[in-house]
Parts: C-alpha cells; structure tokens; sequence
C-alpha cells in the first residue's frame, strides 16, 4: 500500500469539483479502512462559501457526508501539508506549483486515475444544468476509484 496520509483536491472555486472529490474519496476511504486525512481549496476560492446546491445534492444521492464543507483558497501551507495534490485542470497545477514549486512530484491530475478516461481533465460544472454536475460526478468518482486501487497496490 502505498504512502499517502493527506490528500488534497484542487479546482478553481473549491464549490463544486473538488468538494465532491472531498466527500467521495473520505466515504470511500472509510469504507476500504484506508486511514487518510483529505481536504480541497480552490485557486480563486474564497474562505467559508459553502457547496453549490446541485453539489450538495449529487453527494446525499451517494450518502457521502457533506455537512460542515466549505470552501478554502488554496495556499502554500496547505500545498506542503499535502502528500499528494490532485488538480482538476492544468491551471490548478499551474497555481499549485507556484505556491510551491518544490510540490512538483506529488501534484498529479486526478483524471489520470481515471481507467476510462478520454482526457486528464474534468470539467467545470460551476453554472451548468444538474446532468452537467451528474458527468462531472462520475468522472470524479471513476478517478476516486482509480485512486484507491492504486493507494492499495
């Protein structure tokens, strides 16, 4: 099993992307007894916003807990805190690397463990319809799975 105690997520305003890859991976973090700490921040985040409503709603359809999410900016501190810094598209690895340009190693795409993936990226649903979410969704919790095989190997 790999090393890996703090993971972070990373997207652009820390409301709907990587909250939902927050909430996901710590229910089924749980779920494999993989102890792991996970957080999220976003590059234009702001502090204390809470998850949009479809967000909120996509993570009770999969019984994750989301009571006491909110937003977070992402910052150098968080970035070094983490063992691993999974971004959403390449300006979050852009942003994360200039906070910490020694955090190259372990800033990683979380589309690429992704075994179905056509693209590394996974797109913004911020202001689109709910089956917009529903894709994004599902791109993040294939990667989320993709992710626990590899911890475990």
């Amino acid at each position: 099993m790999k090393d890996v105690k703090r993971i972070l997520f990373v997207c652009t305003g820390n409301s709907c992307r990587s909250i939902m890859a927050e909430a996901y991976l710590r229910k089924r973090l749980d779920e494999e007894g993989i102890k792991a700490e996970v957080r999220s921040a976003g590059t234009l985040g702001l502090d204390g916003m809470p998850p949009t409503k479809e967000a909120l709603k996509l993570l009770e359809r999969e019984g994750a807990a989301s009571g006491g999410l909110e937003s977070k900016k992402l910052s150098k501190d968080i970035v070094e805190w983490a063992d691993m810094v999974l971004v959403m598209e390449p300006e979050h690895k852009s942003r994360a690397l200039e906070l910490s340009p020694e955090a190259g190693s372990k800033v990683r795409y979380l589309g690429e463990f992704n075994p179905e993936r056509s693209d590394i990226v996974i797109p913004d649903p911020i202001g689109r319809p709910l089956a917009f979410y529903r894709a994004s969704f599902r791109l993040i919790k294939q990667s989320s799975e993709g992710l626990i095989k590899w911890i475990k190997e």
